[in-house]
């Protein structure tokens, strides 16, 4: 597996939700997410900091009459679904599902048209910074996806390129505490038996509800739903905030091999 960082650096006024992080230093945002197709993306985002400023992430992220985030110059015409999963005086999660995303001209628009799919997205919000990490099978059209990015960033964004190379640390914390429900246990088993998720994908999501003789939509919610428990016990116990500055760790060295 290969591992793709860099980061975004968002100047004031640019980006609705990178506002509030700029406002709010004590706030930070851990998320993952992936491109279910080339034109559909899913997005689990843990928000954690002082109760003022998870109110103002929920009316940004959740609002009807704030602004969507753009961060192209050009118009994004995709249709984007936010829910929130979970809410306390100190943390907020919410978990997003965007369509049609061969509009746009976003970071995990432009992954999902250039990469190869099955590539994994872990992303962190810190101030001013949006740190991308990329997990993936192949380099295949990396230098593509990078070009596009830098073509395509609005005004007020930087982009800052990190490193290409073998995965050598991957955060991931165990998943064996998220309760799905029978069905949907049993749905996303099945979807994993017959291909859903391989590259490229050996049945759609028509072709598995046929299989299970259960309707279309009851299989696409299922594995929706399944997906984003899944998604949000990954960042149930996240690890402590790491404060060293985004350049110390986009670039830091793999650890040292010991014997065993």
């Amino acid at each position: 597996m290969r591992e793709l960082t860099f980061a975004l650096e968002f100047k004031s006024g640019v980006d609705p939700l990178m506002d509030v992080c700029l406002e709010f230093p004590q706030l930070r945002a851990d998320s993952i997410g992936s491109a279910v197709r080339r034109d559909r993306f899913w997005n689990v985002e843990r928000f954690v900091g002082p109760d003022d400023a998870l109110e103002r992430v929920e009316r940004v992220r959740c609002g009807t009459d704030t602004p969507q985030a753009e961060m192209t110059a050009t118009a994004c015409g995709a249709d984007r679904h936010h829910e929130l999963l979970e809410r306390s005086p100190s943390s907020l999660v919410t978990y997003s599902f965007v369509e049609r995303l061969h509009t746009c001209n976003s970071v995990v628009a432009l992954a999902a048209r250039h990469l190869d799919l099955g590539h994994v997205f872990q992303a962190q919000r810190r101030e001013e910074c949006q740190e991308w990490r990329l997990l993936m099978r192949s380099e295949a059209n990396v230098d593509v996806f990078y070009e596009a990015v830098g073509e395509h960033l609005r005004d007020g964004i930087t982009l800052h390129i990190g490193h290409l190379g073998e995965v050598n640390r991957w955060d991931f914390d165990s998943l064996a505490t998220v309760s799905l429900s029978s069905k949907e246990r049993d749905t996303l088993r099945a979807a994993i038996e017959y291909g859903y998720y391989e590259t490229p994908r050996e049945v759609t999501v028509s072709e598995l509800a046929d299989r299970l003789n259960i309707p279309q939509s009851t299989v696409s919610y299922r594995l929706r739903q399944a997906e984003a428990a899944l998604a949000e016990g990954y960042f149930r116990e996240s690890a402590q905030n790491d404060t060293r500055p985004p350049e110390e760790r986009l670039n830091e060295d793999p650890p040292e091999q010991t014997d065993a």
